[in-house]
């Protein structure tokens, strides 16, 4: 049985598969194997994907501590 992967949902940012705010924990663990190797890219990725998710939610007016969510558990 495979998992489904725990993407982004745009532009509300939750994860498609299970309704958690995204990067869920599942997405977090896959996130970590695929990277284990580099951090640093890792954290570039999440970066990039940070300042998107901070300009899509800031339309909508939702406040989501985007720092915690996507670079602090890094």
């Amino acid at each position: 049985m495979t998992d489904r992967a725990h993407l982004p949902m745009r532009p509300l940012w939750g994860c498609e598969t299970c309704r958690a705010e995204w990067p869920c924990p599942p997405a977090r663990v896959a996130l970590l194997t695929e990277y284990r190797d580099n951090r640093v890219a890792l954290r570039l990725y999440l970066a990039a994907l940070m300042a998107e998710a901070d300009a899509q939610l800031a339309q909508v007016h939702k406040e989501s501590g985007l720092y915690h969510r996507y670079l602090s558990w890094t």
